[in-house]
């Protein structure tokens, strides 16, 4: 699953072609596009981005008059890419953790070839992923399809289990409802100890954290949940818990063993 089905049409003109063209001459050239950005290329490679947020600058500076060439000139940017071989998942990962909402989309020559945006990324992703109705959280589901397409996303890996203990026990004294509220409010909890590009997942009583990172951050993500659960109760009820954490590539050879390393531990903790 790559970009190329994905792909938004833009609007652009080369660098060579805007010499004398000023902002208002760029906002007639978007406004005849009906696009929310404006490319700049050189030799067909973007170099610049004009979004809707430096629009709103230019007319509340009163910018019209300026000269295209001379705003980017004091306005540079390091323009991020991407190539139309990305798949999908990578794609949003990149985004998300950059929180780009629109970002060109090349060839192999560097050369424009479209754009795609956060939104359209988001209801892709949206299409293949259901969420956990109680908690709000990824479910099985989409864990399963991060997992298929790891291989592509060649990064570090920490993948992080908790498991809470002796719920069916509860459950029989408190009563599902309460049993409900009890993993709700441990989820939020763990969500609290992860940043918004970690993924949290749940699956019945154990919640599943990945994380595009090094095995020290994992290490440290650990040890936030660890003592945050450690404080975490629900109108006094306190519920046991157990961690078991490992890493592709500093602890693992690879996600699977990963997994499986994981929930041994798990099961020797019992």
């Amino acid at each position: 699953m790559t970009l190329k089905n994905y792909l938004e049409k833009v609007c652009y003109k080369d660098i060579e072609d805007l010499k004398e063209k000023t902002l208002a001459d760029l906002i007639a050239y978007m406004y005849k596009c009906d696009s929310s950005t404006f490319y700049v290329v050189r030799n067909k490679k973007p170099i610049y981005i004009f979004t809707s947020t430096d629009m709103l600058e230019i007319f509340m500076k009163n910018l019209l008059s300026m000269s295209i060439e001379e705003y980017i000139n004091k306005n540079p940017k390091q323009l991020k890419k991407l190539s139309i071989k990305t798949n999908i998942l990578d794609a949003y990962y990149f985004m998300r953790s950059h929180k780009l909402k629109h970002i060109p989309i090349v060839n192999e020559n560097e050369e424009l070839l479209g754009e795609i945006s956060f939104k359209t990324l988001s209801l892709k992703i949206a299409d293949i992923v259901i969420k956990d109705p109680l908690t709000g959280l990824f479910n099985q589901k989409y864990f399963d399809v991060l997992l298929e397409e790891y291989n592509e996303f060649n990064k570090p890996l920490g993948i992080i289990f908790v498991e809470l203990k002796n719920m069916n026990i509860l459950e029989g004294f408190y009563g599902a409802e309460k049993i409900n509220e009890i993993i709700k409010t441990y989820a939020d909890a763990i969500k609290e100890c992860v940043r918004e590009i970690d993924f949290v997942f749940r699956m019945g009583y154990r919640f599943k954290i990945l994380t595009f990172n090094n095995l020290e951050i994992t290490d440290k993500i650990v040890r936030r949940i660890r003592e945050k659960l450690e404080n975490t109760d629900y109108e006094g009820i306190k519920v046991s818990f157990e961690i078991a954490f490992s890493h592709v590539p500093e602890l693992e050879d690879n996600v699977l063993t990963a997994i499986e390393s994981c929930e041994k531990k798990l099961i020797e903790r019992d």
